[in-house]
């Protein structure tokens, strides 16, 4: 994130730098957000991607210290995810290969009748 600042006392807008997090990154964190807020995203400027959260019940406090702990917190846990998802892609393909290969050396089971 590089911007988040309260408006209006109801909307939070928040500025992510996209060359540090991905597209990827982002959807999954508004994901969770978006069962408390409503979201909205326009790409603001080159590589900045700006984000409005609304609290869908008029009833909420927002502190914007919490938000900003929560959404630097979800934004770190995310990138983390996604690199650990993308450096462990081929030995996913290298499990799913070997688990659904035909192997001739299994051993068959002649059962009784």
């Amino acid at each position: 994130m590089t911007d988040i600042r309260l408006v209006n006392n109801k909307t939070i807008v928040v500025k992510v730098d996209t060359s540090i997090y991905d597209n990827w990154v982002i959807d999954k964190v508004l994901y969770w957000w978006s069962q408390d807020y409503t979201i909205t995203r326009k790409n603001s400027s080159k590589g900045i991607q700006t984000i409005f959260l609304s609290p869908k019940r008029t009833n909420n406090t927002i502190s914007l210290e919490t938000i900003k702990e929560r959404l630097s917190t979800d934004f770190i846990d995310y990138k983390n995810r996604h690199t650990i998802f993308k450096e462990t892609s081929n030995l996913r393909d290298i499990l799913f290969a070997k688990a659904f290969a035909n192997c001739d050396d299994f051993i068959e089971f002649k059962f009784k009748e």
